[in-house]
């Protein structure tokens, strides 16, 4: 095979990534059905890394599809310069370059139920996580959303499963005002009903 044949089908296939990239995550905010996270992960490195394979490949001599593909090689250069000098300019661009590739952290699993902590971002507020359901072997549907105020230690013990019902299990501190201390507050959360 010559350099330009193989050029084209990592195009094709950068291509052919992305725009299935692009519907898993158009599903995800609508349906809340997507593949699962460690496919959907592995098929944004894909894309990424073939991105910068393409890039510098189309810059000499240089293509107009190389600033498409410069998008994947800025990444890295705003990231770091983020961590090297700061601020908010750098911080806004980091966080939307990488969005679609900072990974969800697994706060805790339980048979088919799994909990994410969420990337929302530099400047989001803090602790948002998205519980799933597992379908299938490749497929998950997000079946609630939550946005709390404080970091949570979950565990695989966090999550109870009945016949009827599945739970969150959490304990978390309120600040009383009118005896200035730190309170536990023990709650459960319905997940789902069966």
């Amino acid at each position: 095979m010559r350099k330009t044949q193989i050029r084209n089908i990592i195009t094709n296939i950068h291509f052919y990534l992305l725009g299935f990239a692009i519907l898993n995550f158009i599903l995800k905010n609508t349906i809340e059905i997507s593949l699962n996270y460690k496919f959907s992960y592995l098929i944004t490195v894909f894309v990424y890394v073939s991105g910068i394979i393409l890039f510098i490949w189309n810059f000499k001599p240089f293509k107009k599809l190389a600033f498409y593909f410069s998008i994947y090689i800025l990444t890295p250069i705003f990231t770091l310069l983020f961590w090297i000098f700061g601020g908010i300019f750098f911080g806004i661009l980091t966080s939307i370059l990488l969005y679609p590739i900072f990974k969800s952290e697994i706060k805790a699993e339980k048979e088919n139920i799994v909990i994410y902590s969420t990337y929302q971002g530099f400047l989001s507020s803090c602790c948002s996580y998205d519980i799933t359901e597992k379908q299938f072997l490749v497929l998950e549907k997000r079946i609630k959303k939550l946005q709390l105020h404080d970091e949570f230690e979950f565990n695989d013990n966090s999550i109870i499963k009945t016949k009827q019902k599945t739970e969150l299990k959490m304990s978390y501190k309120e600040y009383d005002f009118e005896t200035k201390s730190n309170k536990v507050i023990d709650t459960i959360i319905t997940i789902k009903s069966d």
